[in-house]
């Protein structure tokens, strides 16, 4: 344990979560264990800092902004091949409620608990994970301090996103929800139907490229349009996917009068 030594390249690690303090508190923890420290406060961010190539182990709260913790994973798996870097859930309640881990989709769950009895567990972890990054056939996966009650406001979040999820999967239109700038946060099936592509080439991608490129200006302005006048509920355009003509509505997603994105609605 302890920091690299001179000439020896640091290991990386990359937590994502929007609780500060305990991003700081696992960071600080990482640190005097001699790992870079790489931070995104939401799947999509944590998309990005993936960019450049793998880490050494990847920390995640299963209640991720914009691009959800199982979206997120299974993106991790297929852009690197598998499983080549632990991936370790975070979650303020039991797994009992959360469902399996290859559910999830996570190789290690951790729940957050009392701190003063986190970090010891956490070291022991990673003493465990640094000796055999992998798990072992019959190994303890998951690791809870004994501190850890199910939080009700944890579950029934996951709960509504899993009906949402349910929702989306179930309308009769293709449906790509995109953040501000741009890139594609969630698409449902309908929409990787439409658009021939897998959830892995629409995530976190621009949306005017996935459109072909007679559509692509007109697209463009549909969103400039709906995002800078409240008052425009739809803006509608011709698309062509794969020779059939795709009626395309696009949308602005607010919360609270603030445009937070934009729903993109394809019509077949």
């Amino acid at each position: 344990m302890g920091r690299a030594l001179k000439g020896e390249l640091m290991k990386k690690a990359l937590l994502v979560d929007n609780d500060y303090f305990f991003v700081e508190f696992l960071g600080d923890l990482l640190e005097h264990r001699g790992y870079q420290i790489l931070k995104a406060a939401d799947g999509k961010e944590g998309i990005a800092r993936l960019e450049n190539g793998p880490v050494d182990i990847l920390f995640a709260d299963l209640v991720l902004p914009k691009v959800d913790s199982r979206q997120f994973f299974s993106f991790i798996r297929h852009k690197f091949n598998g499983a080549c870097f632990p991936i370790v859930a975070l979650s303020g309640t039991t797994i009992e409620q959360l469902g399996t881990l290859e559910e999830i989709g996570a190789d290690f769950y951790i729940a957050k608990g009392p701190i003063e009895k986190l970090e010891h567990q956490l070291n022991e972890f990673m003493t465990r994970i640094e000796r055999h990054p992998m798990p072992l056939s019959g190994e303890n996966k998951v690791l809870a301090t004994g501190g850890v009650f199910p939080r009700r406001d944890a579950v029934e979040l996951l709960n509504s996103l899993k009906f949402q999820k349910a929702i989306l999967a179930d309308l009769g239109v293709g449906v790509m929800v995109v953040d501000k700038d741009g890139r594609i946060i969630d698409s449902n099936p309908l929409a990787l139907q439409i658009t021939a592509r897998s959830s892995h080439d629409l995530l976190n991608h621009s949306v005017t490229e996935i459109f072909p490129s007679g559509s692509r200006n007109l697209l463009k302005e549909a969103l400039r349009d709906a995002f800078r006048d409240p008052e425009t509920r739809v803006q509608t355009l011709p698309a062509v996917f794969n020779e059939r003509l795709i009626e395309t509505r696009v949308s602005t997603i607010r919360m609270g009068g603030d445009a937070q994105g934009w729903a993109v609605v394809l019509v077949p």
